[in-house]
């Protein structure tokens, strides 16, 4: 870094808010949070001048409530990624994908009891879809009408991030379930995913996969199946890269979730899984994400 002139930086991007304080000595800094800006905050307050880029809309809107600079920045893919016509027309693999960690349920519902909170907070944890609905809820983030009753001090900050934990993990563990209950089979890759199989071994479980190899495997497969409750109103890393395959998504979006991704017709629920995906469907979503969703495009609306 010692050796880059000033004048030849427009502007740094930090991911996660990695090095911000040397790029903030280069003058224009962002910190792109791929995590959900919660888990990063205390790193982030350390600075001021920046601007925070998010993959979702709730979590550029709990940054702007916290009066962190923020805008959205989706995930997207390279040019090179895009499917080609000819391409759409290849035999897929016949998997139908779940890429998913292990995460360690039980573990996160201890701490919470070590905490003393796990009473108060299981009607609450088991019923909300994302962090964020929890933040409502308690009362640290405006719920509708209601203006925000707590701030967000360091023992609900650690509350909160075992909460995260034991939200995402109830979701994967629910996903496993309702595709069992279809007798639908999932081929689950990720670190640690064969410590479900006890639980639910409906399913095939594989060992994690280099992030280049998982990368051609969302492209080779019939479907992949999106659960991200950290990232409600986003489009995943998950989801923007087999659509650029024309390979299509199945999630369980709400109507806000639908409406957002209305230009995307490759993504279905999961009832649709059995169903034949229309070629024209896949083609129309390639050409979407070709449009508007590439990082060439992110860039440019970041720096008009």
């Amino acid at each position: 870094m010692n050796q880059i002139s000033k004048k030849d930086v427009k502007f740094s991007l930090c991911i996660n808010g990695s090095c911000l304080d040397t790029a903030l000595t280069f003058g224009k800094a962002y910190a792109l949070a791929v995590a959900p800006p919660l888990l990063i905050l205390p790193h982030l307050q350390q600075y001021r001048g920046f601007e925070l880029l998010c993959v979702a809309k709730e979590h550029t809107a709990f940054a702007q409530l916290l009066n962190i600079p923020a805008r959205d920045f989706f995930h997207a893919v390279s040019r090179a990624d895009i499917a080609s016509a000819e391409s759409l027309n290849e035999a897929k693999s016949g998997e139908i994908l779940f890429p998913a960690s292990h995460i360690n349920k039980d573990n996160a519902q201890k701490k919470l009891q070590e905490m003393g909170v796990w009473d108060q907070l299981k009607p609450v944890v088991t019923a909300v879809g994302s962090i964020n609905e929890l933040l409502m809820a308690i009362g640290v983030l405006p719920n509708g009408n209601q203006p925000a009753r707590a701030q967000l001090n360091e023992a609900i900050y650690k509350i909160t991030c075992e909460a995260d934990l034991y939200i995402r993990a109830l979701a994967r563990e629910r996903i496993l379930a309702s595709y069992t209950e279809k007798n639908i089979v999932l081929d689950v890759y990720g670190r640690n995913v064969k410590q479900y199989q006890q639980a639910y071994p409906f399913h095939r479980y594989h060992d994690e996969v280099p992030y280049k190899d998982m990368l051609e495997k969302m492209a080779n497969a019939s479907f992949v199946v999106h659960n991200s409750p950290g990232f409600e109103f986003a489009l995943h890393e998950r989801m923007v890269y087999p659509l650029a395959k024309g390979t299509p998504i199945l999630f369980d979006a709400n109507v806000n979730q639908r409406q957002m991704l209305q230009g995307l017709p490759a993504v279905y629920p999961s009832n649709k899984v059995q169903t034949d995906v229309p070629l024209e469907h896949r083609k129309s979503t390639v050409n979407e994400i070709e449009k508007n969703h590439t990082w060439a495009a992110r860039l440019a609306a970041l720096l008009n």
